[in-house]
């Protein structure tokens, strides 16, 4: 095994290690507690930016149809690995959002 494949090899399997890790111990995060844990953000950002960020919401379908929806949930390790990893430098976005979408209840999904 020649030096190259190896230290591919040591990263594949470093950076599988930490994404299981994070993943099973990951703590998610209403859009309060994400500002509080991250002090460089604060609300007009992410009321601007943040489809940018991973998050995930709940949703229910109704036998009518209509879809409710729960608020946003940020991932604290993901984000935490995206800082430490320079990944929030530079971010660029390819829509525009209102502050509801960003941070709010999510709107009915069609």
């Amino acid at each position: 095994m020649d030096r190259l494949l190896r230290a591919e090899i040591i990263a594949t399997v470093r950076q599988t290690m930490r994404e299981v890790l994070e993943s099973a111990d990951e703590v998610w995060l209403t859009p309060k507690q994400l500002l509080e844990q991250f002090g460089m953000l604060n609300q007009e950002w992410l009321n601007r930016n943040g489809e940018l960020l991973p998050r995930e919401y709940a949703s229910v379908i109704w036998p009518d149809g209509e879809e409710k929806c729960t608020r946003w949930a940020y991932p604290k390790h993901k984000i935490n690995r995206m800082i430490q990893e320079g990944k929030l430098k530079g971010l660029v976005k390819t829509k525009k959002t209102t502050a509801a979408d960003a941070t709010g209840t999510v709107s009915t999904m069609q």
